[in-house]
């Protein structure tokens, strides 16, 4: 295959405290392949992004760990109600701090 035809698989995106990251930039991520390999997300900080945001985000069904911490316009509940979307069990601390139950989270 030539470089341009293979897939790239991104495990793991950081965002955070990104000013120009809002809700549409979420929604382009989310129509691009990467959705197919992502496990981990920052967007700590990124006071753009709204509850839509976890919305679009579901489509990533492989998603275990999401960083949502002061991120302004994002609820409580909709993180809530984006760990019950995916296919584990998700835990969610640190207010909107989303990962997998036994993980020791360091701050």
């Amino acid at each position: 295959k030539q470089w341009y035809q293979r897939r790239v698989r991104v495990e793991h995106l950081d965002f955070s405290y990104n000013p120009n990251m809002n809700d549409r930039v979420v929604d382009i991520l989310t129509q691009s392949s990467l959705i197919y390999s992502l496990t981990k997300l920052d967007f700590s900080g990124c006071s753009h992004l709204t509850d839509k945001s976890l919305v679009m985000l579901k489509k990533c069904y492989d998603v275990c760990w999401v960083d949502l911490r002061s991120c302004k316009e994002i609820t409580r509940g909709a993180c809530v109600r984006f760990a019950h979307s995916l296919k584990r069990e998700l835990s969610i601390t640190e207010d909107k701090l989303i990962h997998p139950p036994a993980v020791e989270v360091y701050t």
